[in-house]
């Protein structure tokens, strides 16, 4: 992990620019330069699914509330992974507008299945679950975070806004996206330095987290691990 003075200094150079001692707060044309687009690369990297901006939120219910507030870091819900794990089923969701509004109606068969939808509440999107419940009951789902960088103190945060601030994302890949990002800027020839970007992407985010086994059948579905029988001592 390296920090955004780091980072910034290993691309000047390679584009013809000197290092400089200061990003954050520095008045240099280049310095600003590198800044603003040192932030929106991290901003575009981290709309991609990378292991370290994946996390696990748990929802707990309250009688007769219906509506609640996602992570202060949060992004975009990961498919398929919501869960009543008090009742140990799945939650159906999101629902679209017109069946939530007819659900609202009564025009649904009432059904003891959580359903949920994002929208909005007031300035906030919020998480509004039917039906409505009753007691306290966790719910769960992942998400993808914003926050791809740190401070120097560990805070997470979707910006850089120190120099001493760190990179929670690929190092090599953030370095090619700003190369490119300050060629383009300076409308410099570009062309070569983004085909490596992508191809580094590619490569970066096929290796993150760590890759499964190919099979010559194609691909499967995750292991099912319920039920199995030992071998032995069944019985014991």
């Amino acid at each position: 992990m390296a920090s955004l003075l780091e980072l910034v200094n290993t691309v000047l150079p390679e584009i013809g620019f000197p290092q400089v001692d200061d990003v954050v707060g520095n008045t240099n044309q280049t310095a600003r330069l590198a800044l603003a687009l040192a932030n929106r690369e991290g901003r575009s990297l981290a709309k991609k699914d990378w292991r370290i901006l994946i996390k696990r939120n748990v929802i707990t219910t309250v009688s007769s509330a219906d509506s609640y507030s996602l992570p202060s870091d949060f992004d975009r819900f990961i498919h398929d992974t919501d869960w009543n794990e008090t009742a140990s089923t799945r939650l159906f969701g999101p629902v679209s507008d017109d069946y939530w509004n007819a659900d609202l109606s009564g025009l649904t068969i009432v059904t003891i299945e959580d359903r949920w939808q994002l929208r909005a509440d007031g300035v906030n999107s919020r998480m509004f679950i039917r039906p409505m419940p009753t007691s306290a009951e966790a719910l769960t789902f992942f998400y993808a975070a914003n926050s791809w960088c740190r401070s120097a103190g560990g805070q997470r945060q979707s910006a850089f806004a120190a120099d001493t601030d760190v990179l929670l994302l690929d190092n090599f890949v953030f370095e090619l996206g700003l190369k490119w990002r300050m060629l383009q800027a300076q409308k410099r020839e570009f062309q070569i330095e983004i085909a490596e970007y992508r191809n580094e992407l590619n490569k970066s985010l096929a290796r993150d987290g760590g890759m499964q086994t190919l099979r010559i059948l194609g691909p499967v579905g995750d292991p099912d691990f319920v039920g199995r029988v030992p071998e032995q001592g069944f019985g014991s």
